[in-house]
C-alpha cells in the first residue's frame, strides 16, 4: 500500500469553505462587510487548495487502480469525483458572484453558503466512503 496524499491535502479547502459559512452566518446577521469580504477570501484560498486536493486525488487513485483496487472503488470514486467537481464549481462561482458584485444581496450569500457547505459535506462523505470499498 502506498502513503496517499489526497486525505492530507483535503482538509484545506474543506476547512476554509465551512470557516467562509461562518462568516457568511454572520454577515447575514450583522451585515457587516468585514465577514463578507472574508468569507470571500476564504473560499478563493479554499479554491487553491482544491486544485491541489483534485490533483492529489488522480495522483492516489491511479496507481492504486492499477493495483487492481476493484471496480467498486472506481465506480465509487467516480461519484466522489463528480460532487467534488461540483462542490469547486460551487465554490468558484460563488467566489466570482461576490467579487464582481460586492453588492450582492444577503438572501444571495445565504444560499450560496447553504448550497456549498451541503455540496462539500456530502463529497467529503463520500470520500471517506471510498475506505470501505479498498
Amino acid at each position: 500500500m502506498q502513503f496517499l496524499l489526497h486525505p492530507q491535502a483535503v482538509h484545506f479547502p474543506v476547512a476554509l469553505w465551512l470557516t467562509s459559512a461562518l462568516l457568511d452566518l454572520l454577515y447575514v446577521r450583522r451585515r457587516d462587510p468585514f465577514h463578507f469580504r472574508a468569507a470571500r477570501g476564504l473560499i478563493g484560498l479554499g479554491l487553491l487548495g482544491a486544485v491541489v486536493s483534485i490533483a492529489t486525488g488522480f495522483a492516489d487513485a491511479l496507481p492504486l487502480v492499477a493495483e487492481g483496487v476493484g471496480q467498486a472503488f472506481v465506480d465509487r470514486h467516480r461519484v466522489h469525483q463528480v460532487f467534488a467537481y461540483l462542490s469547486t464549481l460551487m465554490y468558484a462561482v460563488s467566489f466570482l458572484i461576490r467579487w464582481r458584485r460586492p453588492s450582492v444581496g444577503s438572501a444571495v450569500v445565504a444560499a450560496l453558503m447553504v448550497a456549498g457547505a451541503a455540496l462539500i459535506a456530502v463529497t467529503g462523505w463520500l470520500g471517506g466512503e471510498l475506505r470501505l470499498v479498498m
